[in-house]
């Protein structure tokens, strides 16, 4: 079902351009944002109401690093430093050496990468999903997990953004258990923002992980599996 790489159908390009105007109104795709967990220590500490309005007490939420994916006989760590807080997937990780990707995006060895990933969901995203399940139906595709992953640079303590650069990074995500199967193929939706997606292929045959070619700068990435009764 998937020929190239990149794979766009005119007719849904053009249904997603219009919603996704409207979902930048509501602000589903607002891929610049980090959300305010997504700190560097992994911990952020937030009031929680108590039974006296004067009084409140601190709960620590903790975010475990979801950087390492366990394929079949292998496991995969990733080789950029971020924030890898997206936990619906098994794991996220970019295995390219960070030299090589320097000179793929024109940076300087003294700038380096810096990844931040999060969940988008129907319960936090619901116009953002609902994108998605509009290009999964197209593809006759069943729609899985939706993460969001910013990859951008940081210098002296500053980080830029890298939309527009034509790097690309080679990422292992693992399958959860509930969307795993030997009788399916899979392939990655990215959207970015106004509306423009991508179909991407998996680039490995390992039943546990999909491999694909993540761009720079921001995009919303959504699992999808084809199953083989459909060819």
């Amino acid at each position: 079902m998937i020929r190239s790489e990149y794979i766009c159908i005119g007719k849904i390009k053009r249904i997603l351009a219009t919603t996704a105007a409207i979902f930048m109104m509501a602000g589903a795709f607002d891929f610049m944002s980090i959300p305010a967990f997504a700190t560097e220590s992994g911990t952020v500490t937030a009031p929680v109401e108590t039974a006296t309005e004067e009084d409140t007490e601190e709960t620590v939420f903790k975010y475990v690093q979801n950087n390492v994916v366990k394929g079949t006989g292998r496991v995969v760590k990733t080789n950029l430093e971020g924030n890898y807080y997206a936990s619906g997937v098994a794991g996220i990780a970019m295995t390219d050496q960070e030299w090589s990707l320097q000179k793929d995006a024109g940076m300087a060895m003294v700038e380096y990468f810096f990844i931040t990933t999060w969940d988008i969901t129907q319960d936090t995203s619901p116009l953002a999903v609902k994108t998605f399940r509009i290009v999964a139906d197209s593809e006759q595709a069943e729609l899985g997990p939706v993460v969001q992953i910013n990859i951008n640079k940081t210098f002296n303590g500053s980080m830029t953004s890298l939309e527009g650069n034509e790097a690309k990074f080679t990422t292992v995500v693992g399958l959860p258990d509930d969307f795993k199967g030997a009788d399916y193929r899979y392939a990655v939706i990215l959207v970015r923002s106004g509306g423009y997606f991508d179909i991407l292929p998996d680039l490995d045959e390992d039943e546990k992980t999909v491999t694909f070619k993540a761009k720079a700068g921001n995009g919303a990435y959504a699992l999808i599996r084809y199953s083989d009764t459909n060819d």
